[in-house]
């Protein structure tokens, strides 16, 4: 009796407190207090919403990057209906991206950035998301600065706001990178692990606090990396863009294996932006090329050796190398085809580099629109393919050499001609690097030792 008496008497104070005359408004999970929301996408439409997301599509290539995003990764990324779509899932109307094997070793995904629609300087940058955790796959969510097409990696500076290695399903990592005042790449990263679970067994909220003091990394509301920003770190007092996508395989998370089953899924609830309550951005600082360009100068007084000295096309011009175990060192050779000595281009083979002529000043090349690249080189049997690359003031683009033929000239050396309206959409108006050679590698497509000289490079 005693029973049934409270029950009924929970029943009749559960009824009264909702017959009040102020019914309770629903929270704005959307608010968070010293900040106000300027940007967001709630994944809410039916269709993803072509005003806030372009694709990056294929393996890198037309972006002048190495296959496999410069990080041998194995995807090619895709703007079809199976690899990103918006599904309601448990209630939960989200962005997702699919990773999927197309056939044996084949594998399809997607990468969706706001360059060129949405970009943001300082603030809270989050998403709330739930990740794939098999072996190979690595999804990310990052930012890199607008100023990409003029500077390069990792002058345009990279946030990693969220990066998850497969084979870790627990733990995350945020990162910054950007080029020191030496003109060295530095990236800076501190990892975060779940107390309990992976990072697919749940949604998970991953943000940045960003000022111009400093970036901070939180997982849920928990802040586990703090990064100052020096004064060497100009990068990070401009403005971003955004980034989502899944990669498949690479350097970092090594391939799928036996134990990575398909399709695997990246689902992303929300994507928003804070600026904090009575914040006044300072002034952007003034981008100076030089100083946040990446490379060690080579000895000065030997560059010209690789160009044809009859020409005399690129005065005031330096010579860099950088890499990531794969920059080469440049040395004189006496064995050249025009002149006394060329260059040549010892490469470690340990991983990614390459070697690079700049100019001090940009020049108007606009003439040879319909001129070729011509050049010689004299390289070890083992060299298959590697990235011939030019580059302006406000965009790059790279050839491969596996896609020319090539005439044997003088002393063992070959020559190729490249037609200069090959090198897609390069603003000549504004050319800084007239040439560029990165990345080669043996026909395993693996980076390999070998030597490459390089002489009698002109513009006809």
């Amino acid at each position: 009796m005693i029973k049934y008496t409270f029950n009924m008497l929970l029943v009749v104070l559960i009824f009264l407190s909702s017959c009040g005359d102020d019914p309770v408004s629903p929270v704005d999970e959307t608010q968070i207090e010293g900040y106000s929301l300027v940007w967001a996408d709630e994944f809410n439409s039916p269709e993803i919403e072509t005003a806030n997301w372009v694709y990056e599509l294929g393996d890198g290539t037309d972006y002048g990057l190495p296959a496999g995003w410069g990080n041998a990764e194995k995807q090619l990324y895709q703007n079809s209906s199976e690899n990103s779509f918006i599904e309601e899932v448990d209630g939960v109307s989200a962005l997702v991206i699919v990773a999927d094997e197309i056939s044996d070793g084949i594998y399809h995904s997607a990468k969706l950035t706001t360059q060129g629609l949405q970009s943001f300087r300082y603030g809270r940058v989050e998403a709330r998301m739930k990740l794939p955790t098999a072996q190979g796959m690595w999804p990310a969510f990052w930012m890199l600065g607008d100023n990409i097409t003029e500077v390069d990696w990792p002058g345009c500076g990279e946030i990693d706001i969220m990066e998850l290695v497969g084979s870790s399903p627990n733990t995350i990592h945020g990162s910054a990178h950007y080029a020191t005042a030496e003109n060295k790449h530095f990236g800076d990263t501190e990892s975060k692990d779940l107390a309990a679970g992976a990072f697919d067994d749940e949604y998970h909220t991953f943000s940045i606090n960003w000022t111009p003091e400093s970036i901070a990394y939180s997982l849920d509301g928990e802040i586990y990396n703090s990064i100052a920003i020096e004064d060497d770190m100009k990068e990070f007092q401009r403005s971003f863009y955004l980034i989502l996508n899944v990669a498949v395989g690479g350097n970092w998370p090594g391939d799928p294996d036996a134990s990575t089953s398909f399709p695997q899924k990246m689902y992303v609830d929300y994507v928003r932006v804070y600026e904090m309550d009575g914040f006044e951005a300072p002034a952007a600082p003034a981008l100076d090329i030089a100083e946040e360009t990446i490379g060690v100068v080579i000895e000065e007084g030997i560059t010209q050796y690789a160009f044809n000295s009859s020409f005399a096309q690129f005065p005031g011009i330096e010579l860099k190398s950088f890499g990531d175990g794969g920059e080469p060192e440049i040395a004189t050779t006496g064995v050249a085809i025009e002149g006394d000595s060329a260059l040549v281009f010892s490469y470690p083979g340990a991983g990614w580099g390459g070697g690079w002529f700049q100019m001090d000043d940009s020049k108007d090349m606009s003439s040879f629109q319909s001129g070729s690249l011509i050049f010689s080189i004299l390289s070890a049997d083992n060299l298959a393919n590697a990235e011939v690359k030019l580059e302006a003031v406000s965009n790059s683009f790279s050839v491969f050499l596996a896609d020319y033929e090539s005439v044997a000239v003088d002393n063992g050396y070959v020559e190729y001609t490249i037609p200069i309206a090959d090198f897609i959409d390069l603003d000549l108006t504004k050319v800084i690097i007239p040439f560029a050679l990165w990345n080669p590698v043996n026909d395993a497509g693996e980076f390999a030792e070998m030597e490459i000289s390089v002489d009698n490079i002109y513009w006809e």
